[in-house]
């Protein structure tokens, strides 16, 4: 099968890297270089190479802990996995990729990725989690005929609530109201490292022409805000906010909208990085939105009491509202 290799990512040319991951099938934002050098400046990868040529990899977000190198699923990355050439079947590396992964990281604390079939003996545990994909590929009159009627029904509001919609490149009013309207209520609170990562994905976003912040206004003041990262055919809805009045007033239902109106024909897909909370996830399948399956990964081989204390700090993903 050729050689299964760790690699730091300073080992490699980034271009190669990026040139991969765009020619894999499974391509996706978080994977390529640039994204991940922002959300895990010390990423590494597993590299199946047979005569100096790839032939899959494997991108690892990973940290010290413990003296230890450890696998975690950073923020604003909601899945990595394997990435192949046209001419590797995903399910034929699969098995040696995980079993690499363990035999090299005592502790994966999370890893996400969009894998095969459930093929994760134990001590691994994996949980199926979903996103929604919403094709962008007709006409909006006929992307609109997707929405269910509820969703149809509040666009409605939205649209008699007399928004108006301005496009910026500031996120600052966004971190702003997510500060004042959700932070208060996720437990154990949001750090100040959690918005300023964000900041930096935006800049590097920005930097490739490819972030899109959009605001709702009334009256003059932001009610609602959406960033969308806009790249190799696939919008992802990376964040937003609302305040009560843009929550009232269905703000971000003509947000997102508005990007379909924008997109529409255009052959992109419209990624709602769809959360495990199931009130978000039905708010998205509401648009139409077609669920796509991918893995959370879990594996924990560290010392006791090591294993035990880490069994209690398990870490959540940077949540979606």
């Amino acid at each position: 099968m050729g050689k299964l290799l760790l690699l730091p990512h300073t080992s490699f040319s980034h271009s190669r890297w990026d040139t991969f991951i765009a020619a894999s099938s499974q391509r996706v934002i978080y994977a390529y270089s640039w994204y991940l050098d922002v959300v895990s400046p010390q990423w590494q990868a597993l590299v199946l190479e047979e005569e100096g040529i790839w032939k899959a990899v494997m991108p690892l977000p990973t940290q010290q802990k413990w003296r230890l190198n450890v696998v975690q699923q950073p923020f604003f990355c909601q899945f990595l996995g394997i990435f192949t050439t046209p001419s590797v079947e995903l399910a034929s590396v699969q098995t040696a990729f995980v079993e690499a992964l363990s035999t090299h990281f005592r502790y994966v604390s999370s890893y996400s990725g969009r894998f095969g079939e459930d093929l994760f003996p134990a001590p691994w545990e994996a949980k199926r989690c979903f996103t929604h994909l919403f094709p962008l590929d007709v006409p909006y009159e006929q992307l609109h005929q997707r929405y269910s009627t509820d969703r149809r029904i509040n666009l409605g509001r939205a649209f008699r609530f007399g928004w108006e919609i301005a496009e910026s490149e500031d996120i600052k009013p966004m971190l702003q109201l997510f500060q004042e309207n959700h932070a208060a209520n996720i437990q154990g609170g949001v750090a100040e490292t959690a918005y300023e990562l964000l900041r930096k994905v935006v800049e590097a976003l920005q930097h490739r022409n490819a972030a899109r912040i959009v605001y709702a206004h009334k009256d003059g003041k932001i009610e609602a805000g959406a960033l969308f990262a806009t790249y190799d055919q696939r919008i992802v809805y990376l964040f937003n906010a609302a305040s009560a009045v843009g929550r009232k007033g269905n703000a971000r239902t003509l947000l997102i909208d508005q990007c379909f109106q924008d997109f529409a024909n255009s052959g992109y897909v419209f990624d709602f990085e769809s959360p495990e909370k199931e009130s978000i996830a039905s708010f998205y399948a509401s648009f139409g939105a077609q669920s796509e399956e991918y893995w959370v990964l879990h594996y924990n081989a560290l010392p006791f009491p090591l294993k035990q204390w880490q069994a209690y700090r398990r870490k959540k993903s940077f949540p979606k509202v």
